[in-house]
């Protein structure tokens, strides 16, 4: 389906294959009174199923094979030119085993019409957020770069590991990199490491939480940092990513951006697993 096409006429077109469909009870508490958008769901199944990923389509939301349940809200769309359209939509997810209480982050886009703009933000979405909320719902993740504590001593329980699972980092720079190079060159914990004492209060609870972080600095040397836990605003690491977008390398307009998610698990992920 080319990506002109209206999402609304794309949800007609489906939504009598789909709604058949049997609804899984675990989404009920998390989704039933949040504004989701059916055809925005379903732009996302389309994302999803091109990327190879297998899930079903229920009423209003998506059911992932691995037990992850998505659905999508409508924030705004702004028409800033005849041709250039700016959206944002937020994505709600939960896992019945991991975070049954659901978490959600926005996604921001642009494009020549308002359909391409929200695809768009869909399929950047798919390929970082995503990698790394599947990883956080296996004992052992695949993908992603794990920085793992030992939270507790031994108990009947056995202990637990604070685990922080680093997504991919998406790094823009608009001048190539100098031939001398980082005294710590960079890599996928430096978003997180750089700001990690903001994170100190969070970090000692068992809480599942998802991360959102962004810095940059422009041509002229002007910082920016934008932080959110669960889809809010997080005030504290904002200073934190300035500081540590100020010692970057110059090289003209840069950005780095990154989703990481937190959670405890009951086994080392350094550990080969019997």
């Amino acid at each position: 389906m080319p990506v002109t096409t209206s999402i609304a006429n794309a949800f007609k077109n489906f939504r009598d294959k789909f709604s058949a469909s049997p609804v899984a009870e675990s989404a009920r508490p998390v989704f039933a009174n949040l504004n989701i958008d059916a055809e925005l769901t379903l732009a996302l199944f389309e994302v999803l199923t091109a990327e190879e990923i297998k899930l079903r389509w229920h009423d209003n939301y998506l059911a992932l094979e691995d037990g992850l349940l998505l659905a999508v809200e409508r924030v705004e769309t702004v028409t800033l030119a005849e041709d250039k359209f700016r959206t944002c939509t937020r994505i709600y997810a939960c896992h019945a085993g991991y975070f049954p209480q659901g978490l959600s982050e926005y996604q921001h886009a642009m494009g020549a019409t308002e359909s391409e703009a929200i695809l768009e933000g869909l399929r950047t979405w798919a390929k970082m957020d995503l990698l790394v909320l599947l990883d956080a719902t296996r004992e052992q993740p695949l993908n992603c770069t794990v920085i793992e504590m030992n939270t507790s001593a031994e108990t009947e329980e056995g202990k637990s590991f604070r685990q922080v699972i680093l997504g991919p980092v998406a790094h823009l720079a608009s001048l190539p990199a100098p031939k001398k190079k980082e005294e710590h060159p960079f890599c996928p914990c430096c978003l997180f490491t750089e700001s990690m004492p903001a994170f100190h209060d969070l970090l000692q609870t068992s809480d599942f939480i998802g991360i959102r972080l962004f810095a940059s600095r422009d041509n002229e040397g002007k910082l920016a940092a934008d932080c959110r836990v669960n889809g809010e605003d997080f005030l504290p690491a904002v200073e934190h990513l300035k500081q540590y977008a100020e010692k970057w390398p110059q090289r003209g307009l840069e950005f780095r951006k990154q989703y990481v998610v937190i959670r405890t698990g009951k086994h080392s992920v350094n550990q080969a697993q019997p």
